[in-house]
């Protein structure tokens, strides 16, 4: 999710312009646009975020549930604070959704709270971090091996994603007879590589939701629903790491198809990131 924050330092008269331009852009959206969700479609019971101290039971049962019907398993990490959580719910709730999420997934939504929960449950299968509200992992039950692994940074925005891109996203992921790509040892020597610089940024992505996690909990549940200017500061910087990480990410597995497929050894320019101005 990316937090549309207002500043601090806005003055009443910018605020007010702030506020027309956010409705203007808030209207232009018409019934008759296809790729909308119709305003007047209900959220289902199962897509609600709730905190519950059952989701390692629930995720088990998830997996044998998959299992034996033959589907694949859907994991969406968010909250009912995220926008975006709650945007992806509702276009999940439509016809046209349900007609492929009910014939080929098993599905869990998975409270994080404000961003204190959900560790152990990415921890589960391979990932070493969330990056965001929502995170949305299709998973093959039978490997636990994370199928979208590469296109998950999407769905942070999933309110700003079509209808039309959901079906054929999730169409496409539907079948769990594919077979995965067999990995040749140079690629998995330098998966290795980026595999331990991802984890070394999660554990720095941890403890920054550490840090602004109480933050954004004051900022949501304060009733002008202002945000201070620590928050917004460090909200900014954590924003911009999280996203940078999976895009350079990305950028490395590409650089490293590129030498395996040129049979080179070259190695991957890892990037640096600046410090946390709270570290």
């Amino acid at each position: 999710m990316r937090l549309n924050l207002i500043q601090p330092h806005l003055t009443l008269k910018s605020l007010a312009l702030t506020i027309a331009v956010l409705f203007t852009f808030s209207c232009s959206h018409t019934k008759e646009n296809e790729n909308s969700t119709p305003a007047e479609i209900t959220v289902l019971s199962e897509y609600i975020f709730s905190p519950t101290t059952e989701i390692s039971t629930q995720i088990e049962q998830t997996l044998i549930a998959a299992k034996s019907q033959n589907k694949q398993a859907l994991f969406v990490l968010g909250a009912q604070w995220c926008h975006d959580s709650r945007g992806l719910a509702q276009k999940f709730s439509t016809p046209q959704m349900q007609a492929i999420l009910k014939n080929n997934y098993q599905v869990l939504f998975i409270d994080v709270g404000y961003l204190e929960k959900g560790f152990d449950v990415v921890k589960q299968f391979n990932l070493p971090v969330y990056y965001g509200t929502p995170t949305v992992i299709i998973v093959e039950p039978n490997s636990a091996k994370i199928l979208n692994r590469s296109t998950m940074q999407k769905w942070l925005s999933a309110d700003n994603v079509p209808l039309t891109e959901y079906i054929k996203y999730f169409d496409s992921f539907a079948s769990n007879n594919k077979k995965a790509a067999k990995v040749s040892i140079p690629m998995q020597a330098y998966l290795s590589e980026i595999n331990k610089f991802e984890q070394q940024q999660a554990l720095r992505l941890k403890k920054a939701y550490g840090v602004v996690g109480p933050l954004l909990k004051q900022y949501k549940e304060s009733e002008n629903k202002e945000s201070s200017s620590e928050f917004f500061n460090k909200w900014q910087q954590v924003q911009g790491f999280r996203y940078r990480i999976q895009d350079d990410i990305q950028t490395l597995i590409t650089q490293a198809k590129s030498n395996v497929a040129a049979g080179t050894s070259e190695p991957l320019t890892l990037p640096t990131y600046p410090a946390f101005t709270w570290e």
